[in-house]
């Protein structure tokens, strides 16, 4: 598989480092191996460094391209545990939260690691000093709940301006998680002019992992698929898409703060 990744015109400032929170996970690592790509010095935040099974990916990738990596201990639910790995950066993107939806704990399992270590990342962004962009990887989920919330739109078309006001933490509670978090996210720029937010709200993302043992909640519909879970009729779904060779993601961004 060729795990190289071209970022083509788009512009890439490699004069200062990027922080890449949750920077083992599935869409993190095609951030870091584009960013890594371009050159950039990663600053990449994750649970232990040490864990070889978590973080050699990252490190192969680094030692194919012509930027550099650097791992940093950082925990969501640890207030101030981003600070160090965020000294020196201009930009940051923050990825990790718990993409599950098979949980015993919604509140705990869920909700409070999306919204703390939300609200952790971007207070310490204000702290810091030197950040200048925060971008935020939300999800449609955010947007849109179910049905319900689709059908009181005008037009029946999701936009920037759409909250999900259907999911709960007893319905739905991933989508709940993720709209709280954003909704705290959206509060913390507006009380500050320090850094700018943006958030992209992915539909989907599907493709290969770099990662040998992937997590993530889109590699359980693909297995549900591919393994004949649902040979009996999978949902109509339709999906608006767009992305790279390497994942085909569906989304929409959200209006930038300060931009």
């Amino acid at each position: 598989m060729d795990t190289h990744v071209d970022v083509g015109d788009l512009p890439v400032d490699t004069s200062a480092p990027v922080l890449v929170t949750g920077a083992s996970g599935y869409v993190a690592g095609w951030i870091v191996r584009a960013l890594l790509d371009a050159g950039v010095t990663v600053h990449a935040a994750v649970r232990d460094p040490g864990d070889a099974k978590k973080v050699g990916h990252l490190l192969a990738a680094a030692d194919a391209s012509p930027g550099t990596l650097r791992l940093f201990a950082s925990d969501l639910l640890r207030e101030g545990s981003y600070a160090e790995a965020m000294r020196g950066c201009r930009t940051v993107l923050h990825t990790a939260s718990p993409f599950v939806r098979s949980v015993r704990d919604p509140q705990r399992d869920l909700v409070d690691p999306a919204v703390q270590g939300t609200r952790n990342v971007l207070r310490t962004a204000g702290e810091v000093g030197g950040v200048e962009r925060v971008v935020l990887t939300s999800s449609v989920a955010a947007m849109i709940g179910d049905a319900k919330d689709v059908l009181a739109l005008p037009g029946r078309t999701v936009t920037e301006e759409c909250w999900n006001t259907t999911s709960s933490l007893t319905r739905e509670p991933y989508s709940y998680s993720k709209t709280l978090a954003e909704l705290e996210a959206w509060r913390i720029a507006q009380e500050q002019n320090r850094w700018r937010l943006v958030t992209v709200n992915p539909g989907l993302v599907i493709g290969p992992a770099l990662n040998s043992a992937p997590t993530s909640e889109s590699f359980t519909i693909a297995r549900q698929m591919a393994g004949g879970r649902m040979r009996l009729g999978a949902p109509r779904i339709a999906l608006t898409c767009g992305g790279t060779s390497a994942t085909t993601s569906a989304w929409t961004p959200r209006r930038a703060v300060g931009s």
